[in-house]
């Protein structure tokens, strides 16, 4: 997509990778790439799942230049203007039907962190920091961390990150359950391609209604009670249910299991 995000397609596995030396910043170039490959992804029906990762040992993807930030302090209208020249590469992303798994193979903080929220699966290296400690600077997260780690952890757990800008290393995230597995720092990029490829080895429609099921109570109800955002979630549930009953694959992984074979999906 540009020289600092590139994208590789491995049968039905695409990754994604940031590579902006030294801490792979969300620079101008590589919010356009980022944004780029995820619509480009999003409309390729032979991609079933995603690996983002970042290249180099010093950051797994860096969130703005504080320098650059320093600049609209105290600008209303240049924060403004930063906060829309960011938000539709993080909307592409969460807008991404195939899911994604996140190779982190240094440290996810700020942005960084909140860009692998967006994934469904996060790999992460031992040694790797993984925060939110925007309120150390006076500020707070504003690409959706806020909103997404306390879906992810503990209330408690995301308290102490948002309020007090604690960091978690490795050990810490997977039993918090930020991260999903820990791995040598030498494989974490083969983990992570290793789910993608399970992933995309399973029936697409119903990989892809499972993810849209799961976030869609986040995303359509805000707004409104506890109640109410259930009762969305579960009338997207048995929508999404009804559709996927109707599907090739489904027929066939009901005649595969009373068969006693494996199944052969098509991803219809």
């Amino acid at each position: 997509m540009s020289e600092q995000v590139k994208v590789e397609i491995d049968g039905a596995v695409a990754t994604v990778t940031v590579d902006n030396p030294p801490v792979n910043a969300m620079s101008d170039a590589v919010l356009e790439g980022l944004r780029a490959a995820a619509e480009a992804i999003s409309a390729d029906r032979a991609v079933r799942s995603v690996v983002l990762t970042g290249a180099g040992e010093r950051a797994f993807i860096a969130g703005a230049d504080l320098g650059e930030i320093a600049e609209h302090l105290g600008r209303p209208e240049g924060m403004r203007a930063h906060v829309e020249a960011t938000a539709p590469m993080f909307e592409a992303w969460a807008q991404m039907p195939q899911p994604l798994v996140a190779a982190v193979q240094a440290h996810a903080v700020g942005g960084g962190l909140e860009l692998a929220l967006l994934c469904d699966l996060i790999v992460v290296a031992p040694n790797v920091k993984l925060g939110l400690p925007e309120v150390t600077l006076g500020l707070i997260p504003g690409a959706g961390g806020t909103q997404r780690l306390p879906r992810r952890v503990s209330s408690g757990t995301a308290a102490e990150m948002l309020l007090l800008g604690r960091l978690l290393d490795a050990e810490e995230a997977l039993e918090a359950g930020l991260v999903n597995e820990v791995a040598d720092e030498s494989r974490c990029l083969e983990r992570a391609t290793a789910l993608a490829a399970r992933l995309s080895a399973l029936p697409a429609l119903a990989v892809q209604a499972a993810k849209r099921a799961m976030r869609g109570a986040m995303t359509d109800g805000a707004g409104i009670g506890a109640r109410e955002v259930a009762g969305c979630g579960l009338a997207l549930e048995r929508q999404l249910f009804l559709s996927v009953a109707a599907s090739s694959d489904a027929l066939e992984g009901a005649r595969a299991f009373l068969e006693r074979r494996a199944p052969k999906f098509e991803h219809r």
